[in-house]
């Protein structure tokens, strides 16, 4: 791997780390130096949500175990607070500050970047959705089905 350092404006942070999540995860490429949103990218939840990524389903038990198996306790701590609040927004930065997370909203989008890539690897979209609440943070919330499936993954492990 190589570092990159790059500048980015303080008030664009946490969409340069969505953005840069969503590269790593397959669901943005440049070809030709033009960027292009993979097929299937929701412009409205920020969940991967295309036709050949189903969404996640009562029966996904046993792929929740498996992703939930993968996360990192970070990741799990993050998870946990949206599985124990179905349906609630919580703003990134709140997010964070409840998961012990450094950086803020930055944290919790660098903190996604693996999850997402486990979720496309079992062939679901992100378990989670995101939209920004407020014109400068985005909020992060889990539908209560998937709350339901992550936290018994959560309880059985």
């Amino acid at each position: 791997m190589v570092n990159v350092p790059v500048m980015v404006p303080e008030d664009r942070l946490s969409d340069f780390y969505s953005m840069y999540a969503a590269w790593l995860n397959g669901a943005v490429h440049v070809i030709a130096g033009n960027l292009e949103v993979a097929q299937g990218m929701s412009e409205t939840s920020g969940a991967v949500s295309g036709s050949d990524l189903p969404h996640w389903t009562a029966a996904d038990g046993d792929l929740a175990r498996e992703v939930w198996s993968k996360l990192s306790q970070p990741a799990k701590r993050l998870v946990s607070i949206l599985v124990d609040s179905p349906d609630e927004h919580v703003g990134g930065d709140e997010l964070a500050e409840r998961a012990g997370i450094p950086n803020g909203r930055q944290g919790v989008a660098g903190a996604l970047g693996w999850p997402g890539r486990y979720c496309l690897a079992v062939g679901r979209e992100y378990f989670w959705s995101w939209e920004d609440l407020d014109g400068s943070a985005p909020g992060y919330w889990l539908t209560p089905e998937v709350a339901e499936l992550f936290r018994a993954a959560r309880d059985e492990s």
